[in-house]
This record gives C-alpha cells, sequence and structure tokens, in this order.
C-alpha cells in the first residue's frame, strides 16, 4: 500500500501575500470612498454658494426692474446698502444691506429679512450708483462676495443693472 504524504492548506509566504493583496484593497477602497465622499461634500458647498447667490441677484434684478428712483447710494457714489422704490408699487422703499453676514431685505422701510441661508456669509456687498449719461440709462453695480461655512469655496460676482427708462 502506497502512502501520500499530502498537505493541505498554504504556505507561511502564501498566507502573507493574499493577506497583502486583502489589505491593498481594503486601503484602496477606503481611500477611494474617502475621495468620494470629500468631492460629494464639496460639491453641495458649492452649489449652495451658487444657489444662494444667485437667489440675493435675482431679489435685487427683481427690486430694480421698474424702478423709478434710487434713494441710496447717490450718484457716483458706492455703498453697502440698497434703496430703490418701484414704480406702481406701494411697500416702497425697497431696501438691501448687508448686516453681519447676511443680505436683508426690507419693504416699506420695516421688517429686514435675511436672504441667505446660515451655511452661507456674505463677506461683500457693495452697490455703485452709476448716473445716466447720454444715452446710457442709469445702472447699479453690484459685488456681491460668498462663502461657505462649512468648507473652503467661495464666489465673488460683478454685475451691472441698467435701470429701464
Amino acid at each position: 500500500m502506497k502512502s501520500f504524504n499530502k498537505k493541505k492548506g498554504f504556505t507561511l509566504i502564501e498566507v502573507i501575500i493574499y493577506a497583502a493583496l486583502v489589505s491593498l484593497m481594503a486601503e484602496f477602497s477606503i481611500f477611494s470612498m474617502n475621495q468620494i465622499i470629500n468631492n460629494n461634500n464639496f460639491l453641495r458647498a458649492k452649489i449652495e454658494v451658487e444657489e444662494e447667490t444667485n437667489f440675493i441677484l435675482q431679489k435685487i434684478n427683481w427690486a430694480l426692474g421698474n424702478a423709478g428712483a434710487i434713494n441710496q447710494p447717490g450718484a457716483g457714489a458706492t455703498s453697502t446698502i440698497l434703496s430703490v422704490n418701484k414704480n406702481n408699487f406701494s411697500q416702497n422703499p425697497i431696501v438691501f444691506d448687508l448686516n453681519g453676514n447676511n443680505v436683508r431685505l426690507s419693504k416699506g422701510g420695516i421688517n429686514f429679512s435675511a436672504l441667505n441661508n446660515q451655511n452661507v456669509s456674505v463677506n461683500r456687498l457693495i452697490f455703485e450708483h452709476l448716473a445716466a449719461s447720454g444715452s446710457a440709462p442709469a445702472a447699479v453695480k453690484t459685488t456681491i462676495a460668498v462663502n461657505s461655512k462649512s468648507l473652503n469655496y467661495s464666489k465673488t460676482i460683478e454685475i451691472l443693472y441698467y435701470l429701464r427708462q
């Protein structure tokens, strides 16, 4: 009768190689998931800054649409406050200002309410009143800088609104 001495199992070298391969795959998976989560958080912060900036600028555009008079800043001046009177609007003046890190809106000079949410901060809001000149109508140049409070993302926009004549 023949006797075979057959070993079943892995050698120490094979175990070390397989353990190293498994640990490399696990490390790569964890690194990849971390990158996906970080990118997702950054994109959320970016979208929030973009949307909040767009919302504030649309409110300013609404106020300046059909505006009859710019009360503040004066022609040729700059200010952190914009006050306008809209034609055929009962709650004049419409006032925008920067209070701390919030852009506020008031209709009729009462009840200021913040336009941006608590996840972003507005670091700069400057209005420049450009007087009408020749055939060019009066305009308001607006500069706004908005930051995400959670991540390092900010956006600065400078936009020119012409008043309808």
